[in-house]
């Protein structure tokens, strides 16, 4: 088994958070470290700190100032902000492509019928669709509940076009792999 160790450290206010990082050698006006590390997490600012740490200690590197170190997370917050907003398009794109094509080519309801998913055992596209109606009955989206009240009577899910918007991902791209669907067209 292991040593077995307790965890026995304090929680530090900002102001003992940044005192440490002082002594350590970080170069910064205290004032402005304790408001960074009310805005940013001490472990969140540590993981940008840790390349200026000198290897044998806690303590950093000559010339580590807070301004660099800010300037790495920043850069990385704004390249995170990027991405995401790059990724958020692709995603939209594919949802749209998704429904559209797949709705035209088969029908409305046409995803609840297993036929058009081969790559699926009939309780994998059972199981997808059960999770397709937690997915709706989670929904606060006005669409839907206006889908409920109006067709909830005959139908338990709505057509691919409303469903593409309240799925998560990893749905998509259970549908996208697992359907019919031409990649060529996405």
């Amino acid at each position: 088994m292991g040593i077995i160790m307790e965890y026995t450290k304090p929680p530090l206010t900002f102001g003992a958070q940044a005192d440490l990082l002082l002594s350590r050698g970080l170069q910064a006006d205290k004032a402005v470290l304790v408001s960074r590390l009310q805005a940013v997490n001490y472990y969140r600012l540590s993981a940008y700190l840790y390349p200026f740490r000198h290897e044998s200690s806690d303590n950093f590197r000559e010339n580590t100032t807070l301004a660099l170190v800010w300037k790495h997370y920043t850069f990385d917050r704004q390249l995170r902000i990027l991405v995401m907003d790059s990724i958020e398009r692709i995603e939209v794109a594919v949802r749209t492509k998704l429904a559209y094509y797949f709705s035209h080519r088969h029908g409305a309801f046409s995803y609840l019928n297993k036929v058009f998913f081969p790559k699926l055992k009939v309780e994998d596209h059972k199981r997808w669709l059960d999770e397709m109606k937690i997915e709706i009955e989670r929904s606060k989206e006005t669409f839907i509940k206006h889908f409920q009240t109006k067709y909830g009577d005959c139908h338990d899910l709505p057509p691919l076009w409303m469903l593409c918007e309240v799925m998560s991902f990893g749905k998509m791209l259970t549908f996208l792999t697992a359907s019919m669907m031409t990649y060529a067209v996405l």
